[in-house]
């Protein structure tokens, strides 16, 4: 992968686990308010009108290998399916995990890459293989319970928003970025 490639993977991956956060409506206003800071930040980010409008909303993304748009409407329902994909997680997971990820993060210095921490977490939920990932590859399970995970730590702790988001986001892009383009994109996931 080039480093444009990974740029624009990298922006589509943002854009879509913020609509998955938003879809989630938590009822927590701090969380709310951590979210909405998060776009503003996304957005005063991007150089360029690739990314997160204003608004909360994806602006069009490319696909790297056909130039095609990966428009609003198509974002937004990637992080719809896989909001809904992440609802049967909650039984069969131990939820001190969670807290487990909320102490390394709040241990570690704001600089650490969290990354590492990310993927022996992950690693060992793969490893329970919870009915739900059971009969999932891998990957599609790897990718479940690091939204799980996402969430889960944001309602416990909505302050380290930034931080997991932004690990969650490298995770992906240099764990499952593969595995996602051999589907075709985050649309065929």
């Amino acid at each position: 992968m080039s480093l444009e490639e990974d740029s624009h993977f990298e922006k589509q991956t943002q854009c879509i686990l913020l609509t998955f956060l938003k879809e989630k409506t938590f009822v927590n206003r701090i969380l709310a308010e951590e979210i909405s800071n998060l776009e503003k930040k996304v957005t005063e980010g991007s150089d360029d009108d690739d990314g997160i409008q204003t608004d909360g909303h994806c602006a069009s993304l490319s696909f790297f290998r056909s130039g095609q748009e990966l428009e609003e409407v198509l974002c937004r329902e990637i992080g719809v399916r896989l909001a809904r994909m992440g609802d049967g997680l909650d039984q069969g997971i131990n939820h001190d995990v969670v807290q487990g990820f909320i102490q390394a993060h709040e241990i570690n210095q704001p600089q650490e890459d969290g990354t590492l921490t990310l993927s022996t977490i992950i690693d060992g939920l793969t490893d329970q293989r919870t009915p739900v990932i059971q009969d999932l590859p891998q990957e599609k399970s790897v990718l479940l319970l690091t939204l799980w995970l996402l969430e889960k730590t944001v309602l416990e702790r909505p302050c380290l928003l930034p931080r997991i988001f932004r690990t969650t986001v490298q995770y992906i892009t240099t764990k499952l970025q593969n595995y996602i383009h051999q589907l075709g994109g985050w649309e065929n996931l």
